[in-house]
């Protein structure tokens, strides 16, 4: 597999997906004739509301089961965190670091980052992130 190539989902993961997109109209059509039959011949025919009941919950079940996105990881969990993707990477201060405090700028942002007092123009390795602030050491 090359580096970029994602692989497909398997039969069975489409399968699911198949299942999981008839079973709500499904239970919508079994809801809707059962609850007309008992409307028109009466009692007995409650079961067929029921399981379309039933269908209805068992897709609710998959969903939560096996497409849910708490449980499913992301193959680059630290997409969207930014801040977290600069941890190891070397970057030169802009400013001096000044009672822990100082900017560096990388690629197309000024970051504020945490250290050891440094002049500008230093080199500083980022070792941990928190929210929009660098901590950093020096090289």
């Amino acid at each position: 597999m090359q580096l970029h190539e994602r692989p497909t989902p398997g039969i069975i993961a489409w399968l699911i997906a198949l299942i999981s997109l008839i079973l709500p109209w499904a239970g919508i059509a079994l809801i809707a004739l059962g609850a007309w039959r008992m409307s028109t011949i009466g009692k007995g025919e409650a079961w067929l509301a029921g399981l379309g009941v039933l269908l209805i919950g068992l897709d609710i079940l998959i969903d939560f089961v096996w497409a849910h996105p708490a449980l499913s990881p992301s193959d680059e969990p630290e997409l969207n965190r930014r801040g977290a993707q600069l941890k190891g990477r070397t970057l030169e201060l802009s400013s001096p670091i000044e009672g822990g405090r100082g900017l560096v700028r990388c690629d197309d942002t000024v970051w504020q980052v945490e250290g050891p007092d440094l002049p500008a123009g230093c080199r500083v390795k980022v070792v941990g992130v928190t929210d929009m602030l660098l901590r950093v050491e020096p090289l």
